[in-house]
């Protein structure tokens, strides 16, 4: 495909950055046209590295969109109890698990009820996922129109690779993009560097990647590497931190505290100007997830003053 028929990463962050300033004005009580929200949401993403600054959350991760999957809260479905969590731990941004928290089913106007209600609680949905896309045009732009109701700044998804093209021309459409998410020794789509070089390289930066850093780790990548090699293409990052347990088996660590080089990541995001959804992803602990979880974020707060 020719450099004319790509859209770039910033480009789609612009709109998707536009949506959130939308949001977020809506959360304080204000109004914007449209237009006004674009242009201001492009003048945010320009600065800080490609961070949109403003929003008092994101003050001690360097002006990062850092959030939560919400599959961490799997054990928690009701709506409150996702809104309190995220209070708690001091955050204004999520990636909502559609399976168990808002299923792509639901019912055009229960969703936009839904929707609005993050945006009175001051929180934003950055990210939904992990989606899979089969090669169905009806069935994909189902879940693209569900996206564009929450807001987000891109998909988090796991296209076949038949599906590929219509991801190309769909993601193109919406002016909204797919995170492709790899998911580790078990995934044969996408689950290496080298998976990623073979199928998506050929595709605009719209067909993008969601990198899990955990999962790099689980098949013996350095997923700093991952996101140099791809920077043009990353829409998102699910913060993990694993570590093969004495039985061998990998587990969840602080991020940080394991194998994770969190400071250089940091650093490396910010070089690359990214400005797409972080949701850590600490999966362990289920029925009490929020102690670990402070924990991480602390680190994070760490890495990130070495920015200043």
């Amino acid at each position: 495909m020719s450099d004319s028929n790509r859209i770039s990463r910033r480009n789609f962050l612009a709109c998707g950055g536009a949506v959130v300033a939308s949001t977020l004005a809506l959360a304080c009580g204000k109004s914007q046209q449209p237009e006004q929200a674009a242009d201001s949401a492009a003048k945010e993403m320009a600065t800080a590295g490609g961070a949109a600054p403003g929003i008092a959350a994101d003050a001690p991760y360097a002006g990062f969109r850092v959030g939560i999957q919400s599959y961490c809260f799997r054990n928690f479905k009701q709506p409150q109890e996702l809104y309190d969590m995220i209070h708690s731990l001091g955050l204004a941004h999520i990636e909502l698990w559609p399976d168990g928290h808002l299923p792509v089913e639901t019912p055009q106007a229960e969703l936009e009820a839904r929707v609005q209600a993050f945006r009175d609680q001051g929180i934003s949905i950055d990210a939904c996922g992990v989606v899979e896309f089969q090669n169905d045009e009806a069935n994909a732009r189902r879940i693209f129109e569900y996206a564009k109701t929450l807001g987000v700044i891109a998909i988090s998804a796991g296209p076949t690779h038949e599906a590929l093209p219509l991801m190309a021309k769909l993601t193109q459409e919406y002016g909204l993009p797919i995170a492709i998410h790899n998911h580790g020794p078990q995934d044969k789509q996408f689950g290496t560097s080298e998976l990623i070089r073979q199928h998506l390289v050929p595709l605009p930066a719209s067909v993008g990647l969601c990198v899990d850093t955990g999962h790099f780790q689980r098949v013996g990548e350095d997923p700093l590497a991952a996101i140099e090699e791809f920077a043009d293409r990353i829409h998102g990052i699910h913060l993990k931190d694993m570590v093969p347990g004495a039985d061998g088996r990998w587990e969840d660590a602080i991020v940080g505290r394991g194998k994770l080089d969190l400071p250089a990541l940091v650093k490396l995001l910010k070089k690359i100007g990214f400005a797409g959804y972080f949701s850590l992803e600490y999966e362990s602990d289920p029925q009490n997830p929020l102690p670990a979880m402070r924990e991480c974020l602390d680190e994070l707060k760490k890495a990130c003053a070495q920015l200043a």
